[in-house]
């Protein structure tokens, strides 16, 4: 059986990496609303010329100008949505509101992971490289496969298959935030060994475009496969795991905050 040191040492690093997760992702959304946001309100679709996005907006192109409008702006709502599911206290008590949050926020995956996959392959490549198109778009495919599972074990009532079903899919919808705390960590530790800036390719952006979501999900399992074995080993060694994670993410979130999503929008 675990000690109580270390199943009090997995709840707490699981916490903190909740807590971190939540901020940064609220950061994110805030970014999304007053940078995109502010200039959709503004200019309409045409607003998202100009901006950071390659291949963001294009004159004559309605469908795949839509497809990027909705890929962004429903973001900012699904990270919103997702971050509320993950609180205990909203779980119990307002169970209908995190059920029909549950419906949005499944529903709204698949439609903003359909218009991902559509611009990936619609749309000519001007940065990046085909193996990080394969990366990112296995995401979005894996999104649309984890998303009726999660309803499937919510309409059974299974409770704890839904919840870490729902665990698995909020790690990939997460994993356009997780792909900017990879990178901008990356470059802060290494100087941006690996990355192309020319064309935004290289060897250490192929691998973050499958590690996006591969790694959340490799640690997500090593999480449940502690709480389920119930050994301090695997207690300790999980929130070893989460606990680099953590760090990692506040390196990447500082990083992001200061030099990316702050000065774009106050500028």
């Amino acid at each position: 059986m675990a000690t109580f040191t270390s199943v009090k040492l997995l709840n707490i690093t699981a916490r903190l990496w909740l807590t971190l997760t939540i901020a940064g992702q609220w950061l994110f959304v805030l970014y999304i609303a007053g940078f995109y946001g502010k200039r959709f309100l503004a200019k309409g679709i045409p607003g998202f010329a100009d901006t950071h996005l390659p291949n963001g907006y294009i004159p004559g192109d309605s469908t795949g100008n839509i497809a990027i409008v909705m890929h962004i702006l429903l973001a900012m709502f699904i990270i919103a949505g997702g971050t509320l599911q993950l609180l205990p206290a909203i779980r119990k008590r307002y169970p209908a509101f995190h059920r029909w949050n549950g419906r949005i926020y499944v529903c709204t995956a698949i439609v903003v992971s359909l218009a991902g996959l559509y611009l990936t392959f619609a749309r000519e490549r001007v940065i990046g490289s085909l193996p990080q198109e394969i990366g990112t778009s296995l995401g979005g495919v894996l999104i649309l496969i984890f998303s009726p599972v999660v309803i499937y074990y919510a309409l059974k009532r299974q409770y704890l298959l839904h919840q870490r079903w729902a665990l698995r899919l909020f790690m990939l919808v997460s994993a356009v935030w997780f792909l900017r705390i990879l990178t901008f960590g990356w470059f802060l530790l290494t100087g941006g060994w690996g990355i192309n800036r020319s064309d935004f390719s290289g060897p250490f952006l192929v691998f973050a475009a499958f590690a996006q979501y591969m790694l959340p999900l490799a640690v997500l399992e090593l999480y449940f496969r502690a709480k389920d074995m119930k050994q301090r080993n695997m207690n300790i060694l999980a929130s070893l795991a989460i606990s680099v994670g953590t760090v990692y993410m506040a390196v990447g979130v500082g990083v992001l905050t200061a030099m990316i999503w702050l000065p774009r929008v106050l500028k």
